[in-house]
This record gives C-alpha cells, sequence and structure tokens, in this order.
C-alpha cells in the first residue's frame, strides 16, 4: 500500500519484470532468485523487455524464492536508485 496511491495517481510509474532470457514469459521457468538476509532480500539475475523500465519509479520483479515451478514465485517491488537495479 505504500506505492499505491501514487502509482493510481500517475505520479510514479510501475514496471512489470517477468521476461528473462531462455524461460520468456514463462513464469514457472524463471531463474531470477531472491534470499532473505536480515530485513532485505538480495536478488541475482536477469530480466528483459521491462515495458518503461527506463522511466520506472518502482519495479514489480518476479522472483524465486522457493523450490522450482510456479508455487516457487514471489514478487518484490523495487525502488528506482536500489543498487544493482
Amino acid at each position: 500500500t505504500r506505492f499505491l496511491p501514487e502509482l493510481c495517481t500517475f505520479e510514479k510509474v510501475g514496471a512489470y519484470c517477468l521476461t528473462e532470457p531462455g524461460s520468456g514469459s514463462d513464469a514457472a521457468a524463471l531463474s531470477t532468485r531472491a534470499v532473505r538476509t536480515g530485513d532485505h532480500y538480495v536478488v541475482n539475475g536477469v530480466k528483459q523487455f521491462i515495458s518503461g523500465g527506463g522511466a520506472a519509479d518502482v519495479y514489480a520483479v518476479m522472483v524465486r524464492t522457493g523450490d522450482t515451478g510456479a508455487k516457487g514465485i514471489s514478487t518484490l517491488l523495487i525502488e528506482k536508485n536500489t543498487p544493482g537495479l
């Protein structure tokens, strides 16, 4: 809910990050992994074809936090200017 008001009024722009090289938009095949370390996640992977990617303020990034397949997927909201983004 932190980002929702400004996204709904278009004060901020959001981007959806699912597509990866090698797996396309097949969510169950994604390989970007997120591991929780304390209060944060460390994300490792590559995304491509992100509409609005250069202009977005917040990114909805599909990541693997569990086993393979569709049940191991989570979504992280990552703000622009986050180191490594």
